[in-house]
């Protein structure tokens, strides 16, 4: 496992630590043919009841179309349903369905290990603090002041900049 320095982007700490901690979470869930991913989304439904997918979206932190690519799976195992809303057929909503809840009942003691396990290795208070602190980057509004681009400040020189 690569070590991250000082020297590393936030972003790519993140990613790496994100990646490492996914796989023991993968391998517990494994057994019910879960990832992280789906068990979180199925998590979400479970405890929020029917959701519009912009509104799951939003939730998770997700944008739309990612949500969209997890959701196919899941329907077609027939883990959730989609759809349409009575009002206006655009807005999608999806659902926990009985087999979901099922399977959920499964996986969320798979989960509980993986949790435990985690928390036992990184310690209980460290997991406690490192949830806070991921809770205040999630909150901070890291949009670029003055719209959605990167402003250009410095061109590299060389490389077609004047």
């Amino acid at each position: 496992m690569p070590q991250t320095t000082s020297s590393t982007c936030s972003c790519s700490a993140l990613r790496q630590a994100s990646r490492h901690v996914t796989r023991l979470y993968d391998e517990a869930l494994a057994p019910t043919g879960l990832g992280l991913n789906q068990y979180a989304i199925l998590a979400n439904l479970q405890r929020l009841g029917p959701s519009t997918i912009q509104a799951l979206a939003k939730h998770l932190v997700m944008d739309r179309s990612t949500l969209g690519h997890l959701l196919r799976p899941l329907e077609t195992r027939g883990l959730l349903s989609i759809t349409s809303g009575a009002g206006d057929r655009r807005v999608r909503r999806v659902e926990l369905t009985a087999a979901g809840s099922t399977l959920m009942e499964q996986a969320r003691p798979l989960w509980a290990r993986a949790q435990r396990h985690f928390e036992n290795v990184y310690g209980a208070a460290n997991a406690a603090g490192l949830r806070a602190a991921l809770a205040q980057v999630v909150a901070a509004d890291l949009s670029w002041p003055g719209g959605s681009t990167v402003p250009i400040e410095n061109p590299v020189a060389g490389h077609g900049q004047p």
